[in-house]
């Protein structure tokens, strides 16, 4: 009896310690990265447009931003250190604006002052225009959940300042719940799911390792 005890007891530690070897972070050498990445605009910016809709200095002229069909891009470079494993430390500075129609409205009279009245009834569209860029720079930190796996997950969080011409917005938070990262080789592609100064909702990119 004692010698089947001691040898199930061999293989239960061969099992444990075989387990606990697979489970031990593989060997891992630092290193650098950077990020270009584009996706559904950042909440301060959609912000911004309707902050902007009514402008005074435009309606003196007759003139007023068209935002039916308007697109709002944006930009954003990211340096990234990973130090460790499942480890990335990030900084990224975003930029974004809105590309927008401008309409002329028609006049139909002069006011007694001698200035024209204008017809909101009644215009035209005079062309395309962008609007004042809003840049942000924000630090973020990556937790990566499988990192050894060729597709990994990851997520991460950090705070962020915003640089608004309109002066409402400062500091902001960064977060992304979920991302996908996958390739072979220094180029990386990547899909967020996040609500960060650089984007709302979705950003995509791709980065270079060295």
């Amino acid at each position: 009896m004692k010698p089947r005890l001691l040898a199930l007891a061999a293989l239960m530690l061969f099992g444990v310690s075989a387990f606990a070897q697979e489970d031990e972070d593989p060997p891992f050498s630092p290193y650098f990265s950077l990020e270009i990445g584009t996706g559904m605009a950042p909440i301060h910016t959609l912000s911004n447009v309707a902050l902007v809709k009514r402008d005074l200095s435009l309606s003196e002229n007759g003139q007023a931003r068209e935002y039916d069909g308007a697109w709002c891009p944006n930009l954003s470079l990211s340096a990234a250190w990973h130090s460790e494993l499942r480890w990335e430390w990030v900084v990224t500075a975003g930029l974004s604006w809105v590309h927008h129609q401008m309409i002329q409205y028609d006049t139909f009279g002069i006011d007694p002052e001698g200035r024209n009245r204008y017809d909101t009834g009644s215009y035209h569209n005079i062309g395309w225009k962008d609007s004042d860029f809003v840049a942000a720079a924000f630090f973020q930190a990556r937790r990566f959940w499988n990192p050894t796996q060729k597709v990994k997950l990851y997520s991460a969080a950090g705070l962020g300042y915003v640089f608004d011409p309109s002066g409402d917005f400062g500091v902001v938070p960064s977060l992304t719940p979920i991302a996908v990262r996958f390739g072979t080789g220094p180029l990386k592609f990547f899909i967020e799911h996040t609500y960060s100064p650089a984007a709302t909702v979705f950003d995509i990119g791709l980065g270079w390792s060295f």
